[in-house]
């Protein structure tokens, strides 16, 4: 593939996601992120961070219109996260979705006080989870 192709590609990509919500998956887990970007990405705009610095740095070049958080990352977890976030009040208002693995009632308490716009429990059903996003987003349904 030559290198004008490549942009065509590239242009005709943008155009695609131009009419779609952008939604930031931030996970520690690779597997992870290539499951949701995988899950979502016919519906939706995805951008992916492995940490909560590369999801500050992500945020603040092309804001995301929803962000589905990680709640146990190593450094800086899903609660230091979002805390960062709402503390910026660029960011304060963009909707956060925390996605954990651990279920147990005081970690569920814990996420719920932060106020997420929602809480999915890992591995998300697809359907459940775009009815959700879709939910918190306002979309209208395809």
């Amino acid at each position: 593939m030559d290198g004008k192709a490549v942009e065509e590609e590239a242009a005709a990509e943008r155009t695609e996601d131009a009419g779609k919500k952008r939604v930031l998956v931030v996970d520690d887990n690779g597997t992870m992120l290539r499951t949701m970007k995988a899950m979502l990405e016919d519906r939706y705009e995805i951008a992916v961070a492995i940490s909560a610095a590369q999801a500050m740095t992500s945020i603040g070049k092309q804001r995301p219109d929803l962000i589905l958080l990680d709640y146990e990352m190593p450094v800086c977890d899903g609660r230091m996260t979002l805390e960062m976030i709402r503390a910026d009040e660029e960011m304060k208002d963009i909707p956060v979705i925390f996605l954990t693995a651990v279920n147990d009632r005081d970690n569920i308490e814990a996420v719920l006080k932060l106020k997420p716009a929602g809480y999915f429990l890992k591995p998300p059903v697809k359907d459940k989870l775009v009815a959700e996003i879709d939910r918190v987003l306002k979309c209208d349904k395809q």
